[in-house]
């Protein structure tokens, strides 16, 4: 992976930064403190590609103060394709975090970002093959951190080392083997018990099949039976038929003499009915001429009722319009009240109208002259803010002019105490003197005339202008002739008036409705006339209707009493129909009752002959079938028994069978899950501490030495090497300690690396600092083509720094990219290719030379 771009925006420290990175093989980073190096070339790609930031702050710490949203868009190139990652962080709200990962095709930019930030991330890590903390430590040395592997203690070196070889992840399959291990330990053990669960059932197979047997010859008897029973039931069946079917016979007979006798019953009823219907019929009939007379009363009395109902309607109607009347009447008077009370109100008001008029001609000028006045006081009042803008200038002016000359005068008092010294000195020559402390007084003397000088020519021009702008303003204001207590007047007077003139401005109004409402009294005065008129012309009518009247309820009393001699009069048809009808049936059902009766005593004479003793014998032959089906149903019975015993016994011998083939399943899956359990033991002991990671450690430590050796001889001209020691004796018993000891050679000979001078730490850290990024870079498979180092030379004599630089230049073919930041001047000036950071208001200028 090899860096192309970075773009900043308010992360940090830095407003804005465009740093392009194409052209970049080996450069020095310079820049002021604080113009965020550090940040843009360590902390910015770490946030955007994994999100993490300095230590101790969190992503909304890292948005610039004074802003909400931060951005950084890193583009490099990795495996021949240019990939750009994005990632924002705003601290709006509860905060918001965005993540792209975009692939450059042709001239556009494809989205290979996932559904969601984590999924982004799990694509980020897989792109690059590196976590956050094995990126870190394969493509940069921290500010302060190049001896974070050194200064460790001995002890703690192999443990650190096997972290950055990420030999942790053993452990974890170490643990999925012990989980494997246990979870088929516990299935062969499952299946030893199923197995002996299954032997302890397979005794019971003897004894089970004894039992079949004898059941199935108990059943075999018990067949044999049932067979003779059912034979002897079907001869008793046939015989008890043959009495059913001569009882069925007889009470068939029985039956329809029963019908013939209903028949003559139901029969009779009828002709009695029909006698009934023939009187009612009769008594009518002979009523006929009364009926007809009280008909001809009722219509009569009818017509008469009509009239006067019709005469009672109109009555109704007239009470109904004289109360509406009445009601319309009294709004009438109601709506005359009022239109007389608003005419009085609206008079009284007009009577003001002289003095009104003259209100709202005060008001309009009044207003005029506000107007104006109003004018000059905006402008008085804006001429009045500049003038104490100009005052606190001239203020702040006069207070920088004191300081300045207050500052000439402490630093003249400071050089004058350096002057005392000539004044003691008992120098010959004091102007020819050579010694520090007399030439210092002499050069503060020649610089407390030059301040002398100052003071005297010293001048404030900007208080002299503010002065002069202060004293224009003065006059324009006055010029204004504006008067405060004279707006005042004018606006009280404004507020005063203002009523009037629009009670004025309403008279108009007033007089039109003055008028509206008189004749709406005139309307009133004709309405309530006209009601009062019509009311007495309909209280007569109503007095004659009512004298009319009075026979009324006598009539319509006879009538309900003549009512009904109609529905008697309706029925006289009927009546005549009805005793024709009636005496031709009855005739007919007296024939046709004596012929019935004469069946009937026929076939109940037949039934006594066939019926006989056939019951009593259909009885016994009866109970012969029940004892029979008894005796067969008990037979039966043991026979559903023992077939239940028997699929019973069955059943188990055929759960037995299912067990020997389980057994056999099980015997033969124990065999290959043994196996499983020797491989998952073998397994656990090579992935523990003593295993594969040690194997791994001690090839890894020869390699590491091999490069950091070769990288220190560049730093050191050759002078020193260093091996490691990763076991030692103990010294209190007998036996080896895991170590990890750094063992440095020079012309002296060999020491450990904590007896070496700062300088010559810092020369090892870097060499095995190196020399780990580049086999961290190689075991990840995932070569970091980028190497960052901050600041760290400031320890180097000027014998051992150009060796150290020349090392660094070194290690850039080793990684393509090698970015150097530093302050010392040499390390700057030591490098063809400079990146500058010059901080503007704005953003941060980077000049890439």
């Amino acid at each position: 992976m090899r860096p192309l771009r970075i773009q900043i925006k308010n992360f940090g420290a830095i407003p804005y930064a465009d740093i392009d990175l194409s052209n970049i093989t080996c450069s020095a980073i310079a820049g002021p403190n604080g113009a965020g190096k550090s940040t843009a070339f360590t902390i910015a790609p770490m946030f955007a590609l994994y999100g993490t930031t300095k230590p101790g702050t969190s992503a909304d710490d890292m948005v610039r103060i004074g802003t909400t949203e931060a951005e950084v868009i890193f583009d490099y190139e990795h495996q021949g394709e240019i990939y750009r990652t994005i990632r924002t962080r705003s601290t709006k709200g509860k905060g918001k975090t965005t993540l792209e990962l975009q692939r450059k095709s042709g001239a556009l930019w494809a989205s290979e970002s996932g559904a969601s930030i984590a999924e982004t991330q799990k694509k980020i890590i897989a792109l690059l093959n590196l976590d956050a903390e094995t990126f870190s430590s394969s493509s940069m040395i921290l500010q302060n951190k190049s001896n974070e592997f050194t200064s460790r203690p001995a002890g703690q070196r192999k443990a650190i080392l096997a972290q950055v070889l990420q030999l942790d992840q053993y452990e974890t399959l170490q643990e999925k083997a012990k989980a494997k291990l246990q979870a088929t330990n516990l299935e062969l053990e499952k299946a030893k018990v199923k197995v002996s669960e299954i032997d302890g059932r397979l005794v019971d197979k003897v004894t089970l099949e004894t039992l079949k047997f004898a059941n199935e010859v108990q059943k075999a008897t018990i067949e044999t039976q049932i067979k003779k029973a059912e034979a002897d039931l079907q001869i008793a069946q046939v015989d008890h038929n043959v009495l059913v079917a001569r009882i069925q016979q007889a009470d068939a007979i029985d039956k329809q003499a029963k019908g013939l006798r209903v028949s003559i019953d139901a029969k009779t009823i009828e002709r009695e009915r029909q006698q009934g219907r023939l009187d009612t019929a009769n008594k009518l009939l002979l009523q006929e001429e009364t009926i007809l007379a009280k008909v001809v009363e009722y219509e009569q009395t009818q017509q008469q009722v009509t009239v006067l109902q019709t005469q009672r309607d109109q009555q109704d109607n007239l009470q109904t319009e004289a109360v509406r009347l009445k009601e319309e009447l009294a709004g009438v008077v109601t709506g005359l009240k009022n239109t007389n009370a608003e005419i009085v109100k609206l008079e009284s008001i007009l009577a003001d109208r002289p003095r009104l008029k003259m209100a709202a001609a005060d008001y309009k000028q009044a207003i005029s002259d506000f107007a104006k006045i109003d004018t000059l006081r905006v402008s008085y009042e804006d001429l009045s803010r500049q003038w104490v803008d100009l005052q606190k200038a001239l203020e702040l002016s006069v207070t920088r002019f004191d300081m300045k000359k207050a500052n000439l005068s402490k630093e003249i008092k400071l050089l004058e105490g350096k002057t005392n010294i000539l004044q003691n000195a008992q120098c010959i020559d004091i102007d020819r003197a050579e010694c520090a402390f007399l030439k210092d007084a002499k050069e503060a003397q020649e610089r407390i005339t030059e301040l002398l000088a100052q003071i005297e020519v010293l001048k404030n021009p900007d208080a002299e202008n503010l002065q002069k702008q202060q004293d224009d303003l003065k006059a324009q204001m006055d010029g204004l002739n504006y008067h405060a207590t004279e707006w005042s007047r004018l606006q009280g007077l404004v507020s005063t008036l203002k009523l009037d003139a629009e009670a004025f401005a309403k008279l108009d109004g007033q007089i039109q409705l003055l008028d509206t409402y008189k004749k709406q009294n005139s309307e009133y005065l004709t309405r309530q006339i006209d009601l009062e008129t019509r009311i007495e012309s309909m209280r007569e009518q109503y007095r004659v209707l009512a004298e009319g009247l009075k026979e009324l309820p006598a009539m319509e009393e006879k009538i309900k009493l003549l009512q009904p001699y109609l529905l008697s009069k309706d029925q006289l048809a009927i009546a005549r129909e009805v005793s024709t009808s009636a005496t031709e049936i009855i005739n007919r059902s007296n024939t046709e009752i004596n012929t019935l009766t004469e069946q009937a005593t026929k076939l109940e004479t037949e039934y006594e002959s066939i019926i006989g003793d056939a019951k009593g014998l259909e009885q016994a032959a009866k109970d012969k079938c029940t004892n029979l089906q008894t005796t067969l149903q008990v037979s039966r019975d043991e026979l559903t028994r023992l077939v239940a015993a028997l699929g019973g016994v069955q059943a188990k011998l055929d759960a037995l069978a299912a067990d020997e083939i389980t057994r056999q399943t099980l015997v033969d899956e124990m065999a290959p899950l043994s196996k499983k359990v020797v491989r998952y033991q073998t397994l656990v002991k090579a992935f523990s501490r003593d295993g594969i990671p040690a194997l791994i450690i001690e090839n890894a430590v020869p390699e590491l030495e091999r490069i950091a050796n070769d990288i220190l001889g560049q730093m050191s001209g050759g002078k020193n090497y260093l091996k490691f020691e990763t076991q030692k004796e103990l010294k209190s018993r007998s036996g080896m300690a895991e170590t990890l000891d750094i063992i440095v050679g020079d012309w002296a000979g060999e020491r450990i690396y904590e007896t070496y001078s700062g300088g010559e730490q810092l020369r090892i850290d870097f060499a095995i600092r190196f020399a780990l990024a580049e086999l961290l870079a190689r075991r990840a498979g995932s070569k970091v083509d980028w190497l960052t180092i901050d600041e760290g030379f400031g320890s180097q004599s000027d014998e051992f720094l150009p060796m150290v630089i020349d090392a660094v230049k070194q290690v850039a073919s080793r990684f393509g990219v090698v970015l150097v930041i530093s302050h010392v001047k040499a390390v700057q000036e030591a490098f063809e290719q400079k990146i500058f950071f010059k901080p503007e208001d704005e953003s941060v200028e980077v000049l890439v030379a």
